[in-house]
């Protein structure tokens, strides 16, 4: 368990999946955590349950609300020494069927929502690299997917829309951390595979899907959100003070095939 006592942060997406999971995991290592989501019901529960957790409703594609919400944050903490961009949406259509609204809607969540985050609290982050007197960073960390680096081919499997926009998320993951480091920003990202969440819940159910993902997994199970949580907690914490611009994969080996 990595620390992260005193420490700020903030998890896009914490109502559900990796994102509860991330933001779960920073709480029981010390840290103060909002909790964003589009969804107010689920994150508005888990700061019950947490003395060190607020509530913050955004909808991560949009300017404004972004604003809004960083104002927020700004209001309770002051500074962050913690973003994570992990708010995302699959959707699976066959090319050739593609709409522009759809391909626009999956990267206005994946791409541009984790840019418009980065940017507007990019002031809070360079904040809490100041407030650790030069021994230490802030960072950001964004969640990929291995398929920002390979297209996984497989029947009932179409989402072209869904690799560019991570794809375009991991490039935006190496410009920044180059553009940031000078402000003691370290900007990373998690790729995970495999990981049973609601979103992947009802593909993973499928036995033959299963046994399909399990045979090109050289670790044999699939993942859980608590694996992708531990690997930002790693990123995030001083432990990773000098790694910036890099992707961490949390896939079993899938990418090692």
């Amino acid at each position: 368990m990595y620390t992260h006592e005193g420490r700020f942060a903030a998890v896009t997406g914490a109502g559900s999946g990796n994102g509860k999971a991330i933001a779960e995991t920073l709480l029981a290592a010390g840290a103060t955590v909002a909790l964003l989501d589009i969804a107010p019901e689920p994150i508005e529960k888990m700061a019950d349950e947490h003395d060190r957790a607020i509530a913050v409703t955004v909808d991560v594609a949009d300017q404004d609300s972004v604003r809004q919400a960083t104002g927020l944050i700004e209001a309770e903490f002051g500074h962050l020494d913690v973003l994570v961009n992990n708010a995302g949406i699959v959707r699976s259509t066959n090319f050739m069927e593609l709409s522009r609204e759809e391909w626009d809607q999956v990267f206005a969540v994946n791409s541009t929502g984790p840019f418009l985050l980065s940017q507007a609290a990019s002031g809070l982050l360079r904040a809490g690299a100041r407030a650790r007197d030069g021994h230490g960073t802030a960072a950001i960390v964004n969640i990929t997917s291995v398929e920002a680096h390979i297209v996984i081919s497989s029947s009932g499997h179409p989402q072209v829309h869904y690799n560019a926009s991570k794809g375009a998320l991991l490039q935006l993951t190496r410009a920044l951390a180059v553009e940031s480091a000078g402000d003691r920003i370290r900007v990373n990202a998690v790729a995970p595979g495999f990981i049973e969440t609601p979103f992947t819940r009802a593909i993973i159910g499928d036995p033959k899907v299963k046994a399909w993902l399990l045979e090109r997994t050289p670790l044999g199970r699939v993942g859980q959100p608590e694996d992708v949580g531990q690997a930002v907690s790693f990123l995030a914490s001083d432990h990773a003070s000098w790694i910036t611009g890099s992707t961490l994969f949390v896939d079993g080996g899938w990418t090692v095939y």
